[in-house]
């Protein structure tokens, strides 16, 4: 470990080189490198995640550049996790970053949760977020949700190694008609930025053991209200 890269992180209270080396021994995989996506593996690859699994099979377009601030304009028309990838290596080359450039389904995706530590998703619909939170459930493994739409965003983390805990589908179903995404809808770059930067520290605080479960962190970041709500299960 780069101690030298890491000072601010060892100057922290209770934080010291054992916790740093459980930034650096675990997996993230990151379902969406959009606007959330490709904020928070900036700051996850910057922080000295060990391994890293990039899932995204759309491409980089013009109008993605104001929130999806890794990709550059000679980049445009290249696959997102292959051009994330190629940024991502630059800023830390001791992290291990692997770009699928596929639409993950079926056993391909569950086979890729459960060899993460954790689960992010930052995708913008919702048959990929029951997919996604069904493969979590499945495998048990610590998932993290990030959204964000106009000038609102929520981040969720569950821990479901624990029988109890709610998930995905105590806040949706498979037949919600409500959930919007940012194209039809827009969103401001800034609050894209703000929850991929809130996605990335919920991450960092499950690796380290500090996160709160089951509350989802609600921002209205128009008129700067932030609130968190209590997610129960429903038995689903």
């Amino acid at each position: 470990m780069n101690e030298l890269r890491y000072q601010n992180h060892l100057s922290l209270e209770s934080f010291d080189q054992e916790t740093q080396e459980r930034i650096a021994q675990s997996t993230i995989t990151i379902f969406g490198i959009g606007g959330l996506g490709s904020v928070c593996s900036l700051y996850l690859t910057n922080a000295g995640v060990g391994k890293i699994n990039l899932v995204d099979y759309d491409t980089v377009d013009e109008t993605n550049l104001p929130r999806q601030v890794i990709y550059k304009l000679n980049q445009i028309g290249m696959n997102k996790a292959i051009a994330a990838k190629k940024v991502l290596s630059d800023f830390n080359p001791e992290v291990n970053i692997s770009a699928y450039d596929e639409r993950m389904m079926g056993d391909n995706l569950y086979n890729l949760v459960n060899e993460s530590d954790l689960v992010i998703d930052a995708t913008d619909n919702l048959p990929s977020r029951l997919q996604i939170n069904e493969a979590c459930r499945s495998s048990k493994t610590k998932h993290v949700i990030g959204t964000a739409i106009r000038f609102e965003g929520q981040v969720i983390a569950f821990d479901h190694a624990k029988d109890e805990s709610p998930c995905l589908n105590s806040i949706y179903s498979s037949m919600d008609q409500s959930f919007d995404d940012c194209d039809g809808a827009g969103v401001l770059s800034t609050v894209a930025g703000t929850i991929g930067i809130l996605i990335a520290n919920t991450a960092l605080n499950v690796i380290i053991g500090n996160e709160n479960y089951n509350e989802m962190l609600v921002l209205d970041l128009k008129h700067n209200i932030i609130q968190r709500i209590a997610i129960k299960n429903d038995d689903n």
